[in-house]
């Protein structure tokens, strides 16, 4: 009797327990994300040449504001094989304008606005920062989450040891 039962509730379990549904973007085309002048673009043409490392912040996070030099330097390091933009989920672009405006040195890579959470829900970003670097179909190549200075040269090292093409 135990065994039928047991059976019965593998059964169960395994046909009708739901799957967890992972959200997957088929290309980066379509997304759609708003510049700091309110103006909403999509990933694509351009931004879809070469991999993308999202960086995404917010304001209102220390250890994203204290990560800023370091994707400046890899923005400039890798600005020839890779695209970077730093996401900020879905927020106020006035305030978002407003702290860029009065950060220095100016951040030299694009900062958007996921204003239709579509990146941040799809990559599950829960906890900031976190960079992501994706291949032209949206498909993740490296995850990093949080920021450390001391972590720095191994990030550099594992995003510089993809082959992108």
């Amino acid at each position: 009797m135990l065994l039928i039962i047991a059976f019965l509730s593998c059964f169960l379990i395994f046909f009708l327990y739901p799957e967890e549904r992972t959200e997957v973007i088929s290309s980066l085309e379509g997304v759609t994300l708003t510049s700091l002048n309110g103006q909403q673009f999509q990933l694509t043409g351009q931004f879809t040449e070469k991999p993308i490392l999202f960086v995404f912040w917010s304001t209102t996070c220390g250890s994203c504001i204290e990560e800023i030099p370091f994707i400046s330097k890899l923005h400039e390091m890798l600005k020839d094989k890779i695209t970077i933009i730093g996401i900020h989920p879905n927020f106020s672009i006035k305030k978002v304008q407003k702290f860029i405006r009065k950060y220095k040195p100016s951040i030299p890579y694009m900062i958007a606005i996921d204003s239709q959470d579509s990146l941040t829900n799809t990559y599950k970003v829960n906890v900031l920062p976190r960079t992501v670097l994706v291949d032209r179909k949206g498909k993740i190549l490296y995850d990093h989450l949080g920021y450390s200075p001391d972590k720095e040269k191994e990030v550099t090292d594992a995003i510089n040891s993809i082959k992108f093409f």
